[in-house]
């Protein structure tokens, strides 16, 4: 059995003035433009071949160039084939393995998606000008990366013919990049980890990691993406250590994500449930708004809506800012809820999260624009890296109507498009109550995380509501305020 690998990764910005900057934005555009002439190639030939009209000019151009080059491209498959039996010829009979020769086929109607293989071998024997701007490996990056999301739309269209009712609209395949640049990954095939350097191909700039160095021990890869006019450098690296082993001890926690409280915690363990609050990140998003909308009044003033630039510097240093700080915010709330699993040796943290839930999202008009402006999958990804580097698993679970069943009486909770419609025995009333069948109040967070936690495992309470004998618990719960 093979042990997992654990990866840390390390961020270092790229400003304008910086050497590498002109390096990277030339990495990036290319990446761009080489993503979007790969699915240039797939989208032409997939529509043309299924559609009943006549094929367009630039389809009829796209299937020509298929024709004029898939003789050359065998050729070059046959003499790799030959290369490699010989090789084989060579070795002991004991160590030869079987070698085939794959050659390749023009697309048909009944195969009109064109394969990874084919189109990498198309743009090599071409010489594509997007595919030889980018070093080997990285190119193929790219062109992967494509093809998973073609895998993604075929899968959601076999979704979508079974359940129909469980997407917004039909999925559409894959669009083209408008952006002017793409995210480059660079394996540790072609950048060289050099002392504390490290090297890229095609050109002689080394980057400096600084104070980084002695801590990256074996690079993976790296990852350049553009962000707020900068480049975000991130630094893939495995730990000569693997995690510590998941070991299920029945001590459980789930987390109820929110607005005014960020996330509540509840437990089967006794401990006192906790709140952790989150009105510094709504007063972060509440001067973020307001600014916002002043400088897009004075950017867009008398222009129509497709005329005109849509951001600026300002504007791009205004988004940056409020990121920033709330995800300094969420490194301390995703430590402190890590911490406290740890004391309370939890095994499994729970948290509730619904499909669209942020499309779909009934709060009102305000609520409904806080929740929706706060980032809650960047605060699930910090929680899970944490936790799982002191061997606690996170598990992301369905949550409808955790809200609105009562935990005390112990409601069954079903899911969202059963047929029969729910009857619960409280009900959430104002300032943040849930009023039980036999009135009782308790915190209406407290009683969410609760139902998803009961709701996941259904006999995490089999002992008993431990904890729960007093109404303080969770009518009163702990609260962690974080600046």
């Amino acid at each position: 059995m093979t042990k997992e690998k654990e990866y840390v990764t390390y961020q270092i910005s790229i400003k304008k003035g910086h050497k590498l900057y002109p390096y990277f934005l030339e990495m990036c555009q290319n990446a761009k433009n080489l993503y979007n002439t790969t699915n240039f190639y797939i989208r032409q030939v997939y529509t043309a071949l299924r559609a009943e009209k006549p094929s367009q000019p630039l389809q009829q151009e796209v299937l020509h160039t298929l024709q004029a080059y898939i003789g050359i491209m065998n050729e070059n498959q046959l003499r790799t084939y030959q290369k490699n039996l010989q090789k084989q010829k060579e070795k002991p009979a004991e160590e030869r393995k079987e070698i085939k020769c794959n050659l390749f086929t023009l697309p048909t109607k009944e195969k009109s998606f064109l394969s990874y293989n084919f189109l990498d071998c198309l743009f090599k024997t071409m010489r594509q000008q997007d595919y030889i701007n980018l070093p080997s490996q990285v190119n193929q990056a790219v062109m992967r990366k494509l093809f998973k999301n073609w895998d993604s739309f075929f899968e959601s269209i076999k979704k979508y013919k079974k359940h129909p009712s469980t997407f917004t609209g039909k999925p559409r395949i894959p669009n083209y990049i408008k952006l002017s640049m793409r995210e480059v990954v660079f394996t540790n095939q072609v950048c060289k980890l050099q002392g504390k350097y490290i090297r890229f191909p095609k050109t002689s700039i080394k980057l400096n990691i600084g104070k980084l160095f002695g801590e990256i021990e074996n690079l993976k890869e790296v990852r350049v993406s553009p962000a707020y006019g900068k480049f975000k450098v991130e630094i893939v690296t495995q730990q000569s250590e693997p995690p510590p082993k998941h070991i299920d001890n029945n001590c459980y926690m789930s987390i109820d994500l929110g607005v005014n409280n960020i996330a509540t915690i509840a437990t089967n363990t006794g401990a006192t449930p906790v709140l952790v609050k989150g009105n510094v990140i709504k007063s972060i998003n509440q001067y973020y708004n307001k600014q916002k909308a002043h400088l897009l009044g004075i950017l867009r003033h008398g222009k129509e809506p497709k005329e005109g630039p849509h951001t600026s510097k300002r504007l791009e240093r205004l988004h940056e800012k409020r990121f920033l700080k709330i995800k300094d915010l969420f490194h301390k709330m995703s430590y402190h809820i890590v911490q406290f699993a740890i004391q309370h040796e939890i095994s499994t943290i729970m948290i509730g999260k619904n499909t669209s839930w942020k499309q779909n999202s009934d709060m009102g008009k305000q609520q409904n624009q806080s929740f929706c402006h706060i980032p809650h999958n960047l605060l699930i990804e910090m929680i899970h890296y944490k936790a799982k580097r002191q061997g606690i698993m996170v598990q992301v679970v369905e949550e409808s109507y955790t809200s609105k069943a009562s935990f005390l009486d112990n409601d069954a909770i079903p899911t969202y498009d059963e047929e029969d419609i729910p009857v619960f025995s409280g009900k959430r009333i104002k300032r943040g109550l849930y009023r039980t069948k036999e009135n009782k109040l308790l915190n209406a967070d407290v009683n969410g995380a609760y139902n998803i936690l009961k709701k996941v495992v259904p006999k995490a309470f089999a002992d008993g509501i431990e904890g729960l004998c007093h109404q303080a618990a969770v009518s009163t719960p702990l609260v962690l305020s974080i600046s």
